[in-house]
């Protein structure tokens, strides 16, 4: 059973715009965000250790959100959650619940709101 959640979404909005919104949200709902970022790319990379809008999570979550310009008022946005272990590695058992969609839903619902 693969705990990784991904998908992509299309939005009406610059790629820029986006980009910023995205990085409002991590930071509203508490993701600490990684090294690996490259907001000028549209490459963002947080971690959710445990919580998420201040609610508890079972195991620590990695997103990866990559926005990529299709227009010039739309972009698609692709996502990637997975549940992560205290190194960053990728867990194949030992998850408790649905963590990547509870954070992949907090965060889409971020985004859009």
């Amino acid at each position: 059973m693969s705990f990784v959640v991904k998908g992509t979404k299309t939005y009406n909005q610059a790629a820029d715009a986006v980009v910023k919104s995205a990085e409002a949200a991590i930071t509203q709902l508490g993701g600490k965000p990684s090294k690996k970022n490259k907001p000028a790319e549209g490459r963002l990379e947080a971690n959710f250790n445990k919580k998420i809008g201040g609610k508890p999570l079972n195991n620590r979550v990695q997103l990866e959100v990559k926005v990529t310009s299709q227009a010039a008022e739309q972009c698609a946005v692709s996502f990637e959650a997975y549940p992560v272990d205290p190194i960053g590695n990728k867990l194949a058992f030992g998850v408790q619940g649905q963590p990547g969609r509870v954070v992949l839903d907090a965060f889409l619902s971020a985004l859009e709101g």
